[in-house]
C-alpha cells in the first residue's frame, strides 16, 4: 500500500510518497519512494512496474520506477488532481474525468460531472467508476461511461476526504488522518483500518506476490 504525507516545512511543502504493508499485523516499516513538490495522487501500474503521480503545483502527470528512479513527465495538464490507471485499455484518467493514453499523446473527456471529484478509481470487476466528491464528502459510483450515478456513502466530511482505491469488495479512502474501508454496496458503515499522526493525502491498495 502506498500513502502520501506532507512533511512539516514552510511553503512550498516537500512531500514524500511512502509504501507500507497491509494488513499491518507485524512491525510497520515505511520506505520513501519519491520526494517531490506537492504530488497529489499516486497510482501503480503493476504490469509495467511504474508508479504514477499528479503534480498539482507543477501541472504535470509524472511516472517513475517502483524505487523512485527514472522520473518522467507524461503530460502537462492544468491542476491535475485525481488519477487512476485503466490497465485494461492502456489509458489513465485525471481530474476532470479525462482519458489520457500512457504516453500522453491522446486526451479526451470521458464524462462531465457537476461536482468536483477529488479522486476517481476504476472497479474492473463491476465495470464501475468510483469518485470522492471534495465539496460534499460523498463517495459515488457510476458505470464506466458515466451513467447510473449512485451514492455509496455520505460521509458528511467536507474537504478532508481525499484518495480512494478498490480492494476486493471494499472501497478504501482517506479522511483526515485515517484510512477507512467500506463495502461497495450502498448502505454500509465505514471502518477505520489505519491512522497517521498527520493528514493522509494519498492511498494505493495493491497485491504483491500473491498477497495483499
Amino acid at each position: 500500500m502506498y500513502a502520501k504525507s506532507i512533511l512539516p516545512s514552510i511553503f512550498p511543502l516537500p512531500t514524500t510518497v511512502k509504501r507500507f504493508p497491509y494488513p499491518n499485523d507485524q512491525t510497520l516499516y515505511f520506505e520513501i519512494v519519491v520526494s517531490t513538490l506537492n504530488p497529489y495522487y499516486v497510482a501503480f501500474d503493476s504490469e509495467n512496474s511504474h508508479l504514477y503521480w499528479t503534480g498539482r503545483t507543477l501541472g504535470k502527470i509524472n511516472r517513475c520506477n517502483p524505487n523512485g528512479s527514472d522520473p518522467t513527465t507524461i503530460v502537462d495538464v492544468s491542476i491535475p488532481v485525481a488519477l487512476t490507471l485503466d490497465t485494461h485499455n492502456s489509458t489513465q484518467n485525471s481530474i476532470a474525468l479525462h482519458k489520457v493514453t500512457f504516453d500522453g499523446k491522446a486526451n479526451q473527456v470521458v464524462v462531465n460531472l457537476t461536482a468536483w471529484p477529488i479522486d476517481i478509481e476504476i472497479d474492473f470487476v463491476d465495470r464501475r467508476i468510483y469518485c470522492m466528491e471534495y465539496d460534499t464528502g460523498d463517495l459515488k459510483s457510476a458505470w464506466y461511461n458515466g451513467s447510473d450515478v449512485k451514492t455509496v456513502v455520505r460521509t458528511n466530511v467536507i474537504g478532508n476526504n481525499r484518495e480512494i482505491d478498490i480492494g476486493d469488495d471494499y472501497v478504501f479512502y482517506t479522511s483526515s488522518r485515517n484510512i477507512l474501508k467500506i463495502h461497495k454496496s450502498s448502505g454500509q458503515m465505514p471502518t477505520v483500518v489505519h491512522t497517521e499522526p498527520r493528514q493522509i493525502f494519498g492511498l494505493l491498495f495493491y497485491t504483491q506476490e500473491g498477497k495483499l
